[in-house]
Order: C-alpha cells, then structure tokens, then sequence
C-alpha cells in the first residue's frame, strides 16, 4: 500500500514492529490517503491473508484502494506482495460504477477529480487475476463536525525514550471538538507531520549524482542519486544535504477512536491526539482530521485497538479473529483482512513553534532517522571521485514521505 514512513524512522525512538513466531502482523496505519491495513492476530504461521486497504472520504485529493497478500514466513518476518492485475470497481448509491484503475503494483486509483458525498453509500466489488471474487458491505458517508481547536503544549518526558533509555521531549497536541446533539457519533483521528529536511540524500559505497556522468563500466549512464564508488569501502556512507526547501512527513500509526455515547452533545476539551517527540528546534506543521465512521466500522477499528494497542496484562482477554466488512464471494471460510469504510473528514492545520521548548539535548532529525551524524563527502585531493566530480547537495525528491513543496498552512 505504502512507502512505509518507518522505514525511515530511527525504530528505538519512532516505533517498533515485532513479527511474533506464530502470528502475523501486517500493521494498521492511519494514512494521508487514506488507507487502512490491518490483522488478524489468531492468524497461523504461512497463513496466505488477501489485505485490503482503503477509506473512501470527501476531501479533494487523489483516493485509492490497496489490495495485497500477506504472509508470515519461519524467520517471524511478514512478506507482502501486491495483487496485481485486478478488476477494482466501487459501487455508489448501489448503481454507479466507478471504476479504478492500477497505477502502482496493488495501488488502485480512483478518477482524477473524484470526491466521496455525505449521504451516499459505497462497496467495494474487486475480482483477482485467478477469478476469485470478493465484496464488501455497504458503506454510508456520514457527517462530520469541525474541529474546533487545535494546540500544543510542551512535554518535557514525552513517551518516546532515546538510545540511552532517557525521555525524549515532545509536543503534545491537542483538539476540541463540539459534538453534535441528538445523534450517536463515532470518530476516528489520523494525523500526519510535516518536519524540515535539511538531508536529502545517504550513499553507502557511493556517491550522489544528479548529472549525466558519462561512460562507466560498460556505457553511459544519466543518473539522480547514488552511484557505486568501489574506491571506497563497503561500509563507507557519504551524506548531502538538500539542495533547496524540504520537508519529511510522518504519519500517526496508533488507532485513536472516539464515540459519543456518554458525552452526546458536549464540547470535547482537551483530546490528546498525538505526542510528537522534538528531535530538533525548527517548528513543525501537523494536520489533524477528524473522519466520521459507521457503527460497523466503529466496532471494528475499536477491537483491533483493544487487540494491539492494550497493556498486556493478565486481567486482558485473549485475543479473538477480528472480522472484517469483505468477503469471498465463492468461499466464505475466507478470511479476508481490512475493512473498507466511507467517511467525511474534517482537517486542522496547527503550526507548532516549540518556542517553549526549555529542555532536551536536540541531536537533530537525521540523527533521529539514522542513528548517527552525517558525513559529508570528502573533497581531499586523495579521494576523487571516479566521476570527475560529484554533487555536494541533493535534490529533495518527492514522494509519500518527502515533499519540496511548501505545506499549506506552513506560514499561517
């Protein structure tokens, strides 16, 4: 579905994934587009998992769908790969078709321009490459309230601990919201996080180029990036900075679900969404959203929350097969992971400052990322390049999570 943030992530201070032996986890993470995976923790080893992925909501952005197949492997790891090939169509209203076309291996794309509507219903209808057919239920868009506020306050022992075990500060960031009376509500809250990049690019046994080179080994070569330098060593990494403005975007990985039924029609003060840990002092952009959810799609994101995100004690219940909203049309003992829902979505835009932030040893964000200081490349006349020359900065290229652009709400 995604070029996973984590990837990116320093895993002892961002997030952790652990493959247990005998269960298979796929993650579900709340994304910009989004898309939702998620798991069935009473999954056996080798289990071969059709996963889909997928929130049709009201924004004016591009929209997809994801369909891939899990499986655990002996080494604890979870290997995923794409359903390529797929006939992808979303029913609305129970008679239009709309009709999704692949544009990425297991990525399928909604027409450019096309924007869900509250009161509509939609389904997912998708067929595999072998014939098989799968369907999910009936989904209706619902309504959504505004976010009324959105603020930070400065947390000097965040949740987030660095390599030496110490608290690493943080801002914590909260909404309220005004829930509307006379009606059961349920919510879920997504957000992601812009942070300034001032890396850009990380060579090991190499060096980055964003020229046309000429002749190397067995022919010319117009490269953007790294190119392999045997001069150097197998461990050496070289390190550029960005040639212009760039921005890292992370996003929230915790399912944060809310529903209404004790507090029908009161002012939400003070809901904690998201406690981002300050890993430098440049101030930062989140953008909340608030998405509407079906009773259905309420139910289930809350036992995938209690399954995975509880303490662990021994007072929990054991874990119980987490039942999505798609089925196999031709063998219903299938068990298909995901759940495809339909929501309105509400966005806040909060510049966070972090002009009071009083306490930290701020190592940066590439340290953050990487576990290590940069190195730039070396211009010693001992060490040229086999290039005639090679770039001392990088192109900030974009992606799910880069971007050159300036964020919007970025200098409101």
């Amino acid at each position: 579905m995604m070029e996973n943030w984590l990837a990116l992530v320093d895993q002892t201070v961002w997030q952790k994934l652990t493959y247990g032996r005998w269960y298979i986890l796929l993650g579900m993470v709340v994304v910009l587009q989004g898309c939702i995976e998620a798991y069935d923790p009473t999954l056996s080893l080798n289990a071969n998992l059709v996963v889909v992925s997928g929130i049709v909501t009201d924004l004016a952005e591009p929209q997809t769908i994801s369909l891939s197949r899990s499986r655990s492997s002996s080494d604890s790891a979870s290997v995923s790969t794409p359903i390529q090939g797929a006939s992808v169509v979303v029913v609305v209203n129970g008679t239009e078709q709309i009709r999704l076309l692949e544009k990425q291996p297991g990525i399928y794309n909604f027409p450019d321009g096309f924007q869900g509507k509250v009161g509509s219903t939609y389904q997912l209808r998708f067929q595999t490459p072998d014939g098989t057919t799968y369907e999910s239920s009936t989904e209706t868009m619902v309504s959504v309230p505004s976010i009324a506020k959105t603020y930070d306050q400065f947390n000097p022992e965040g949740p987030k601990k660095n390599a030496n075990g110490l608290a690493v500060p943080a801002n914590d960031v909260y909404v309220d919201l005004q829930d509307p009376g006379g009606e059961r509500n349920f919510y879920l809250w997504r957000w992601r996080l812009y942070e300034t990049q001032v890396w850009c690019a990380s060579c090991q046994q190499g060096r980055y180029v964003a020229v046309d080179i000429g002749p190397v080994g067995s022919g010319p070569i117009n490269v953007l990036g790294c190119v392999r330098d045997t001069t150097l060593s197998t461990f050496n990494m070289f390190d550029y900075p960005c040639r212009g403005l760039c921005w890292d975007i992370f996003y929230s990985t915790d399912i944060d679900v809310f529903s209404d039924v004790y507090s029908n029609g009161q002012l939400q003060v003070g809901h904690k969404v998201a406690s981002v840990p300050i890993y430098q002092r440049d101030p930062a952009l989140i953008v909340v959203e608030l998405l509407s959810l079906s009773p259905n799609a309420y139910r289930y994101y809350k036992l995938f929350a209690d399954q995975t995100q509880n303490t662990g004690t021994l007072a929990d219940s054991p874990p119980a097969p987490i039942v999505g909203n798609i089925r196999n049309l031709s063998n219903s003992a299938e068990n298909v992971v995901g759940y495809f829902s339909a929501a309105s979505v509400s966005v806040s835009r909060h510049k966070i400052g972090r002009q009071d932030v009083t306490t930290g040893i701020f190592q940066g964000l590439f340290y953050a990322t990487n576990g290590r200081y940069p190195n730039l490349e070396s211009s010693l006349p001992g060490n040229p390049s086999p290039f005639g020359g090679a770039s001392t900065s990088s192109i900030c290229v974009p992606n799910r999570n880069r971007t050159d652009q300036l964020p919007p709400g970025w200098n409101d």
